[in-house]
């Protein structure tokens, strides 16, 4: 598998939840942080409002190790906008599914080719490096979308996007679609932009990178788009952990990621939130805990608590034996007996709930 590359589009305007909107200042933060982590293009788009384009400028101006990508339609009068950015990368959008075709452009699929050539050419001219997106790939028809594939492809686009714009794959049709997109073309270079409407936007982003994609979009807590689409956190450890890829991902810093995120917006993870979320890491059933204990966290943990900058944190209640009763008698050098260690259980079991809990 080549190295799988990660766009970040959490700063793309119009892709989060209602009313969030940040700063400037506020988005340069997430930007730098996003840098720190180690994303490789970071997606923004200054033409859609005049805050927009502060933030474009100062993405531009930060000297960031990752690359600003600056979105837009496949227009020339889109491309002339960018340009004034002096970027180096652009992402231009087209839809390519029939109802896209003719309920939102309305035009033929001649049309669209026509448009999709004119654009990246015009690109290319003014010398870009582009990304040419396939909107609403997912629902086109598949002979067609492999003639826009090729089309794009020759006249220069650098790389080109699949999206499931909708959410509506799973992840077998997803990895026969990028198959055969790959398969037809295989010198392209394939991104796979997944929504999450039915919860598989990380399942299909990851098919698609088995299938040959190079590049996975995500953004910082999954906002997006209606449900949004994979969250940064994911991609990150299912790249590290599942395939041994991206080992310079600075993962300890996705807690305050995330944390950022939610302070600027508003918008909380819940605590079950994989990799960032509160409970993750919290260990409270009897047999559960002394597996824990004694394997230092391996037995129920894909991944430690301390490669993602966080704790693991052990409950003490209804649900607690006496592994964890031994575990806390030696640590704070009580010297219980067997006995009394089983009659503290007792007395636990008696209670209702949690009673507290405490970071090892």
């Amino acid at each position: 598998m080549e190295r799988i590359l990660v766009l970040d589009s959490t700063l793309r305007e119009g892709e989060q939840a209602p009313n969030v909107r940040f700063s400037v200042q506020q988005a340069m933060e997430i930007a730098h942080g996003l840098d720190a982590f180690g994303v490789d293009f970071i997606e923004v788009s200054p033409i859609v409002s005049e805050r927009s384009m502060q933030v474009t400028k100062g993405i531009m101006q930060m000297g960031a190790k990752a690359n600003p990508i600056l979105h837009g339609r496949a227009t020339k009068a889109d491309i002339d906008s960018l340009l004034s950015f002096s970027p180096e990368w652009v992402a231009l959008y087209l839809s390519t599914s029939d109802v896209h075709l003719e309920h939102k452009l309305h035009m033929s699929r001649d049309a669209a080719k026509g448009r999709a050539v004119e654009a990246i050419e015009y690109a290319k001219a003014h010398g870009l490096k582009l990304r040419f997106t396939c909107e609403d790939a997912s629902r086109s028809n598949a002979a067609y979308l492999v003639e826009m594939v090729k089309i794009a492809h020759e006249a220069g686009a650098d790389r080109i996007s699949i999206t499931d714009t909708v959410g509506a794959m799973t992840p077998s049709s997803m990895f026969s679609l990028v198959q055969l997109v790959h398969d037809a073309v295989p010198n392209a270079q394939l991104d796979v932009h997944c929504h999450n409407d039915l919860g598989l936007a990380l399942a299909n982003a990851l098919a698609g990178v088995e299938a040959g994609a190079t590049c996975i979009h995500a953004c910082i807590n999954g906002a997006g788009e209606r449900a949004g689409g994979p969250k940064l956190a994911e991609v990150a450890l299912a790249l590290q952990a599942l395939y041994g890829q991206r080992s310079e991902l600075k993962i300890e810093t996705l807690p305050a990621l995330s944390k950022m995120f939610s302070d600027f917006t508003g918008l909380h993870n819940d605590a079950f939130s994989p990799v960032v979320g509160e409970n993750v890491f919290r260990h409270k059933g009897g047999t559960h805990l002394g597996a824990v204990l004694r394997s230092g966290g391996k037995a129920y943990e894909a991944f430690s608590p301390e490669s993602v900058g966080r704790k693991r944190r052990l409950v003490i209640g209804e649900y607690s034996g006496k592994n964890v009763l031994h575990y806390l008698s030696n640590e704070l050098h009580l010297g219980l007996s067997e006995q009394q260690i089983a009659r503290a259980v007792a007395r636990l079991k008696e209670k209702e709930g949690d009673i507290f809990e405490f970071e090892l």
